[in-house]
């Protein structure tokens, strides 16, 4: 059994702050300029990432910032802090409001990019197994993105908000659904059964559903339980958090455990405790700690973009696939949502919000390359066009709340 010396920790944590300070800084300008946060963010990270200045500099004789296991720990311990505070944001009430819209919007958001992309793919005499890996590429927002830009822009109390966020949800559970349909393929080379294909993402919804009626539940209890052991003492408030952050790590553990997205798993504890006493004392210390785990968790995504890469990217796939994926989510999630809200500024937004890809993104991309599925040249255009999403989606969402307030304050 190997352990992490203290040799292996203190470089990673020295990579860490040299990652997060400098994104910081770039998303307080983005933000200064009317841009998301998020892309100063993700900037930082391509601008410090082990290709770029985190490789040239050395630290104990090793690159600044490696993107090592410890690293990648890190970066999915942020992730469920994101999700958690954004859990808390969203009560199950809001979840059983959007409920049938959510999975709708989220559903055809997965679908179509997912056809698009495989089938135009196919038309460009693409082979059809590297085509499954582009359109599964494309099929899942970053449901992280989605609820930091909704964050930054106050917007997350508001009805497209509130289906925006859920949808994302539904999203990033079918994907994954959808990626391990594509290792089968991968394994196989053979397409699987759609009746393979529908048990997967039924019995990944079901698993989801069952996880958040357990959260919602029972994590109010076991907090309160705990909290009330010494309710007059100093400790108490100190008790509660570390409770309802031990909770979030607890319910990403189960959904782990069960083949979901951890960060899903710290989504469904939050929406547990939202509605909880505690949810405000929850929130303000969850919110601290967003603080510094926000802008690592974005700028770690930068970190995977080699820009040397940029070389091996064929221009006309990029664009044609960047196409795809903005167009994917906005005809996707954006027009049912259009439909079902009968509000075509509303339903808009939510395409918009939907159309940053993430980290599944990029493990889907990595796994077509790491099979040999897909080529060098294939897996750079997919990265540079999950980091055209990153900067497309929050300007469009942003531009759109932006005018609807014009129009309000013009009126």
């Amino acid at each position: 059994m190997t352990m992490v010396t203290e040799f292996d920790a203190i470089p990673t944590l020295v990579g860490i702050l040299v990652l997060v300070i400098p994104s910081m800084l770039l998303g307080k300008i983005c933000k200064h300029f009317g841009i998301s946060e998020i892309i100063g963010f993700v900037i930082g990270g391509i601008i410090l990432s082990p290709f770029a200045l985190g490789g040239l500099i050395q630290f104990s004789d090793r690159p600044i910032v490696e993107l090592n296991e410890l690293m990648l720990s890190f970066w999915q311990i942020a992730g469920i802090l994101i999700l958690f505070s954004a859990g808390l944001h969203f009560p199950f009430s809001s979840l059983k409001q959007a409920g049938i819209q959510s999975l709708i919007v989220g559903t055809a958001g997965v679908i179509v990019p997912l056809i698009l992309g495989y089938g135009i793919s196919v038309l460009l005499g693409i082979d059809w197994i590297v085509a499954m890996v582009i359109g599964a590429t494309l099929s899942a927002t970053s449901i992280a993105a989605a609820v930091t830009i909704l964050d930054e822009l106050g917007k997350e109390k508001t009805q497209e908000g509130n289906i925006l966020v859920n949808a994302a949800v539904f999203d990033d559970v079918l994907g994954l659904a959808i990626l391990s349909s594509i290792i089968s393929i991968v394994i196989a080379h053979s397409l699987p059964s759609v009746e393979l294909v529908l048990f997967e993402i039924s019995e990944s919804l079901i698993l989801w559903v069952v996880l958040l009626l357990g959260s919602v539940f029972l994590l109010p209890k076991i907090v309160h339980a705990v909290a009330t052991m010494r309710p007059n003492s100093l400790e108490s408030r100190g008790t509660k958090q570390a409770t309802a952050l031990g909770s979030a790590f607890g319910v990403a553990a189960i959904a782990a455990s069960i083949g979901l997205n951890p960060i899903v798993g710290a989504f469904a504890a939050g929406m547990g405790l939202a509605d909880s006493k505690l949810s405000n004392q929850v929130k303000e210390f969850i919110g601290r700690l967003q603080i510094i785990f926000a802008p690592f968790f974005f700028a770690i995504i930068g970190t995977h973009v080699d820009i040397s890469n940029i070389l091996n990217v064929d221009l006309v796939l990029f664009v044609i696939i960047l196409i795809i994926a903005v167009l994917g989510k906005i005809l996707g999630s954006g027009i049912p949502a259009v439909i079902l809200l009968k509000n075509k500024n509303k339903g808009l937004r939510i395409g918009y919000g939907m159309i940053v890809r993430g980290e599944i993104a990029f493990i889907t991309a990595g796994l077509g390359l790491s099979y040999g599925i897909i080529s060098e040249s294939i897996f750079s255009t997919l990265i540079f066009v999950i980091l055209g999403t990153i900067i497309i989606g929050p300007i469009l969402l942003r531009r759109s709340f932006e005018k609807n307030d014009e129009i309000s304050n013009s009126s």
